[in-house]
């Protein structure tokens, strides 16, 4: 744990806003009531691919109550290239207009195809169906692999495939084409006495935040618009309003509701774009609220994958290379987390030798957002699964083939920058020493696995103000979405640095018009990076009340320090004066006193905050059933500082359990037709607490050099090694090396009967 070295960080610390949360005074998207409010409601399309021929809305306009209806057709059109509001129009922008609402085609079944502005909930269902749609049904794919061919159905007669070596003349379902190539690989297997080489699957999972989609629009007659949005980025979310709408964005405010879990899934214009051009047309508040039905249907999932690892060692357990090809299910459209997932599983182990080939294919399945670590959990599958069996073929033991072979500071990553600071070692020698490790698993199918996992955070950008009040408190302004206790933990920061306690700490997250620009609460970015900008103002703010302080003493700011409350001059006790005093003088005529701070990481050549976990868990399979009981799961995690070890112990804990979910019980299932089947959490199968056991957290503080206070990341790193630990539990259970996610039970039945009957 921490050194003791902090007043208030490092200590266990109730979240600040739990009490609003569970009281229902927060307010959340589905919150917000304006006068005049209209519901907005959408129609979907019920096929997976098909051409819009024609849409008749004359009969839902003429409803009364309904007081706009929208289509692709009340979208400005640009094409890549463009001019546009900020700056030319991208490949990106192009598609996304597309993707909020369809154009031309719908993609996917649940593609949003219309919507509908009525003054209440069922006039708007009402008008839904009296808008004709005339569609011409095109063939499918929902497999990559497929889609990959020449002759699968065409997504996008724009779409050509991107490689390092160019781009193809021909439009293509594969959007990209990423190698990446270290050393020698034939040369590196050649040196190898043992070779693993598998072929794994898994399938597209959401998120599962509880809160759906909820935001609100109102388009002001004089050309202004407010926003409030559930979203994890407010000022791209400005950005994108701006750019696709053709907004100036001076005139967009997006203010930010609490989120009710995210995870990377709110971070579109899925919800706000409609709202805001309903509202444009109506001249009306309106507000979109999301069904459950239509957050699994119409929302980003995260991705499915189809891999190929090969990785091969020496007799003394050195792995001389790894070569993968890994496919990215893309969804609709392309963007899926390739880059995000390679560079980082890829880096759990070190080798001379790696080639690496990754795809982003588009499907006819909704078009993926990142979930937590993107792209890692499914690669790690394959990856770990892989380790495991290589070290069974050398007889080494998979702990000691890991400590032999994980990644340590100043190794390159797949993609060249360097890990100056991971912790793969440390982590795995406190799993040696745990009784987690120790104790022997006793019993008939029963097995215990071990997985890595690790992240870096992308960078990014954060700014905030620090207010002095007259009694001394002062008010933190962010202006990130406080999506996992950050009103906490940067109000901690804060106060450590302010010498002030929690309470005297009031944390506001504030509107596009309030602070600077932030990036999205996303990819662990917010404490890393936000901690840095609070504690530039709270020195500034130190340094301004120095500096009043100094004028009052007749003496020079470097001669006035601040210690436990209290400014006094250098070597002259009596000269002193009380923080509260010159708090309560800012109010009465000295003038007030604010601060602010801002802090950008960008990655240069070095991975920022590495952070390495391991994960162990004990399992048993009943071979009747396929069933796989946890029975104990560990987690370990270097945070760099815990600025407030109850939150970091909670997001270990709600990693993993997602992982779980990934691995064990998560899906889609798409008929022939290409329609999703499971669009409800009775036939989604997200974990319960039936399902997982009181997950163990033992949180490693190995500070970062990089960081003011050490902080590393720590949000993303628990969901990545879940399944490849499961996975390894189970063959040390069953002896069957399961290769599919979700591992559900009927899975992991046939898988022992095949083994069974190939034995025989």
């Amino acid at each position: 744990m921490t050194s003791g070295k902090h007043r208030v960080i490092g200590k266990d610390t109730p979240k600040t806003d739990g009490i609003d949360k569970v009281t229902g005074r927060a307010i959340f998207g589905a919150d917000v009531h304006l006068p005049r409010m209209h519901i907005g409601k959408v129609l979907r399309s019920p096929h997976a691919h098909a051409v819009i021929k024609s849409i008749d809305t004359r009969k839902a306009e003429a409803l009364p109550g309904v007081k706009a209806v929208v289509t692709s057709a009340d979208l400005p059109a640009f094409s890549p290239g463009d001019p546009g509001r900020q700056g030319a129009i991208t490949n990106r922008d192009f598609y996304l207009t597309r993707e909020f609402l369809a154009r031309e085609k719908a993609l996917f079944h649940g593609h949003a195809v219309a919507a509908v502005a009525a003054i209440d909930e069922s006039i708007a269902e009402e008008a839904l169906g009296l808008i004709d749609v005339e569609y011409e049904v095109l063939p499918h794919v929902l497999e990559p692999e497929v889609a990959m061919k020449g002759d699968a159905p065409l997504l996008h007669e724009t779409l050509h495939t991107w490689s390092q070596r160019g781009t193809s003349a021909e439009a293509s379902n594969l959007a990209e084409h990423w190698e990446l190539n270290r050393g020698d690989i034939e040369r590196g297997f050649a040196e190898a006495d043992s070779i693993v080489e598998d072929s794994f699957s898994t399938q597209v999972v959401h998120q599962g935040y509880v809160e759906p989609d909820s935001e609100t629009a109102y388009a002001h007659p004089d050309g202004t618009v407010e926003v409030w949005a559930n979203t994890q980025s407010i000022y791209s979310t400005r950005s994108d309003l701006a750019q696709l709408l053709d907004i100036s964005l001076g005139d967009i405010t997006v203010n930010p509701t609490e989120l009710g879990g995210a995870f990377g899934g709110k971070e579109t214009l899925r919800a706000s774009g409609l709202c805001v051009l309903l509202s444009k047309k109506a001249l009306l508040p309106v507000q979109v609220r999301f069904s459950r039905d239509e957050v699994l249907r119409g929302t980003g999932p995260g991705n499915a994958i189809r891999s190929t690892v090969k990785i091969g060692a020496r007799s003394d357990g050195t792995i001389t290379a790894i070569q993968a090809r890994m496919v990215f299910d893309a969804g609709a459209f392309p963007g899926a987390p390739l880059r995000s997932a390679i560079r980082r599983v890829f880096s759990h182990y070190r080798t001379r030798n790696m080639k690496i080939d990754a795809y982003d294919v588009v499907t006819n399945k909704p078009h993926v957002a990142a979930y937590r670590a993107p792209g890692a959990t499914p690669t790690a599958f394959s990856v770990e699964s892989v380790v495991d069996d290589l070290a069974r073929s050398l007889s080494i033991d998979p702990m000691e083939f890991r400590l032999r072979n994980v990644s340590r500071p100043g190794d390159p990553m797949p993609d060249g920058d360097l890990l100056t600071s991971v912790n793969f070692t440390e982590v795995l020698n406190r799993v040696k020493q745990h009784d987690c490790w120790t104790t022997p698993l006793e019993g008939k199918n029963r097995g215990r696995g071990l997985a890595l996992g690790m992240w870096t955070m992308p960078g990014g950008s954060a700014s905030c103000h620090v207010n002095l009040n007259g009694d001394g408190s002062v008010t933190l302004v962010l202006g990130t979405p406080d999506l996992s206790g950050t009103r906490t933990s940067l109000g901690l920061v804060a106060a450590e640095a302010l010498g002030l306690v929690l309470s005297d700490v009031k944390v506001t997250i504030a509107n596009t018009d309030a602070v600077a620009y932030s990036d999205a609460s996303a990819g662990d970015r917010i404490t890393y990076i936000a901690s840095i900008a609070v504690g530039r103002a709270c020195a500034s703010l130190i340094e301004s009340m120095k500096a009043r302080v100094a004028s009052e003493f007749d003496t020079s700011p470097e001669h006035i320090g601040y210690c436990e409350g209290r400014f006094a001059a250098s070597g002259v006790p009596e000269m002193s004066v009380s923080w509260e005093a010159m708090a309560l003088r800012s109010v009465r005529g000295d003038g007030a006193l604010s601060a602010s701070g801002a802090a950008s990481e960008i990655p240069d050549g070095a991975a920022i905050a590495p952070n390495a976990t391991a994960h162990v868990v004990d399992v048993e399979v009943d071979p009747e059933t396929g069933k796989v009981d946890l029975l104990r799961y560990t987690t370990f995690q270097d945070a760099g500082l815990a600025v407030n070890p109850a939150q970091v112990e909670g997001q270990m804990q709600g990693g993993a359990t997602q992982g779980i979910g990934w691995a064990l019980s998560e899906g889609y299932d798409y008929d022939e037709d290409g329609r999703l089947q499971n669009s409800t959490l009775l036939d989604y199968r997200l974990p319960t607490s039936m399902d997982v056991p009181f997950i163990d957290t033992e949180i490693i503080e190995i500070p970062s050099e990089a960081h003011p206070l050490g902080i590393r990341a720590v949000g993303q790193a628990p969901i990545v090694p879940p399944a490849g630990a499961i996975a390894n539990a189970i063959y040390n259970a069953v002896g069957v090396r399961m290769r599919q996610l979700p591992m559900k039970p009927e899975t992991v039945y046939l898988a022992i009967r095949d083994s069974e009957s190939q034995q025989r």
